[in-house]
């Protein structure tokens, strides 16, 4: 009997130096989640004195002109004396507005001309001052309300009667009070015809293009745009600023020059729902497993690994997809042949911008068939394979991410428009395996905007 067992023991042991393994079962479950979705901002910044140069350029020099007595026994002309003065303050424009006043008045006693004074005439001087309510409509079409504040005589109004010069202050204001909404209307109908649109819709659609991040890669840059919507506008310190929020897809395509996306129309104006000013770059990119394979068998193959007086080498490796994780099946030879499998987790190393595999573990089952080889199953060869694993992307992170935020510091895009912005953070926000590849959604954060600036 003693014998027998002894036998078995012998059989036991040998067999255990042929590995007698567990096999994971290969299996992918993809479930790609939605890109991180981006906002840009959009800019748009009017100098005071630009507006004001565009304004009294498309001004008649005539702003009002009565020219017969028949309605009220007035005529009246109004023209420019000099340039407009613009200042907007918070949401509120205000005019001034230096003009020139020709005013007659037909004179009559008892319903009769009177023979040596027909009418009285009078050239004055004057500054009108309006306020503005601004409001930009769904449509991107400009809504202004404008309203009389004040005026200030910088002549005051006389009629010569002979030697004698007569003010009549008090009389022509009685009738210039009559004029001041015709004056209103008119700066209302110019600044609605103003186009809020044109210059937006041109933003809007630069973004369609794709261009070229400069470097070493053949990176390019698309942005998808699908909505927006405005913040309210303001005004300081000589400057009309209007802001608005794009939500948009943003890629990076590495090695392919990607199709221009069809521009769409410049969409209605939306609630704004995201206060947020972040920026995502979504670069999506894959590691082939033959790739990984040769990875692995120049950092670890062709390796032998003594413990003790006993030896292990691994000689290949294959990698694949079990059930959301990363299976290694490598051969060995030494003390042991045989195959072993390992399955661990793979993650995205951010320090040195590598996947790296987590929790790498045996697969195997407990049994005391196994306790023979308890040496090779103490967690120092999982602890060595997770350590020298690093699988590098084909293209230096890093350096991209440099080369994406050099690209984003004034880069003309045309008609005035700029981009803008800084990256902060590299991270992958998604990984799986599909039935060849490691794929890898990698997202460059930060911030970008649009700048108008003409």
């Amino acid at each position: 009997m003693k014998i027998l067992i002894f036998i078995i023991c012998i059989f036991l042991f040998i067999g255990c130096n042929t590995i007698k393994y567990y096999v994971p079962d290969e299996s992918y479950n993809v479930n790609v989640k939605r890109l991180s979705t981006s906002i840009i901002n959009l800019n748009v910044d009017l100098d005071v004195i630009r507006l004001e140069s565009v304004i009294n350029s498309q001004l008649d020099s005539v702003l009002y002109q009565d020219t017969s007595f028949t309605d009220d026994n007035i005529k009246i002309k109004v023209w420019k004396a000099g340039d407009i003065k613009l200042k907007f303050e918070e949401d509120e424009l205000s005019w001034e507005l230096p003009a020139r006043i020709s005013f007659q008045k037909l004179v009559k006693v008892f319903g009769y001309n009177l023979s040596y004074l027909s009418s009285f005439e009078y050239t004055g001087e004057i500054k009108l001052r309006y306020k503005t309510k601004l409001m930009v409509n769904r449509d991107w079409s400009i809504k202004t309300t404008t309203k009389f504040n004040d005026y200030v005589w910088v002549k005051k109004p006389i009629v010569k009667i002979g030697s004698l010069d007569v003010p009549i202050t008090y009389i022509v204001n009685l009738f210039l009070s009559h004029y001041l909404n015709t004056f209103s209307n008119q700066i209302d109908g110019l600044c609605n015809n103003l186009n809020l649109r044109e210059y937006v819709e041109k933003g809007w659609c630069t973004l369609f293009d794709p261009f070229k991040i400069p470097g070493d890669y053949n990176a390019w840059l698309t942005i998808n745009p699908y909505s927006i919507c405005i913040i309210p506008i303001k005004g300081s310190e000589g400057h009309i600023r209007f802001s608005s929020a794009i939500t948009s897809d943003v890629m990076c395509l590495l090695d392919s020059v990607p199709l221009s996306i069809k521009d769409s129309p410049l969409p209605f104006i939306e609630t704004l729902k995201i206060s947020s000013d972040t920026f995502k770059i979504n670069m999506l990119t894959d590691i082939p497993y033959s790739t990984i394979n040769q990875i692995i068998k120049k950092d670890v193959g062709d390796s032998t690994f003594v413990f003790g007086n006993r030896r292990i080498r691994f000689e290949t490796f294959r990698v694949y997809g079990s059930d959301g994780k990363l299976a290694i099946e490598t051969k060995v030879s030494g003390s042991i042949n045989g195959k072993l499998y390992l399955v661990g987790v793979p993650y995205f190393n951010v320090e040195d911008t590598t996947i790296r595999i987590k929790e790498l573990k045996f697969n195997i089952k407990n049994n005391i068939i196994l306790q023979p080889l308890s040496w090779l199953f103490n967690q120092k060869i999982e602890k060595m394979l997770t350590s020298s694993i690093a699988i590098p992307f084909n293209t230096n992170i890093s350096s991209l991410n440099s080369q994406i935020t050099s690209t984003f510091s004034h880069y003309k895009l045309g008609y005035g428009f700029e981009l803008n912005g800084k990256l902060v953070k590299v991270y992958v926000s998604d990984l799986y395996l599909n039935s060849e590849s490691i794929k890898a959604n990698i997202v460059f954060s930060g911030n970008l905007s649009l700048d108008f600036n003409e």
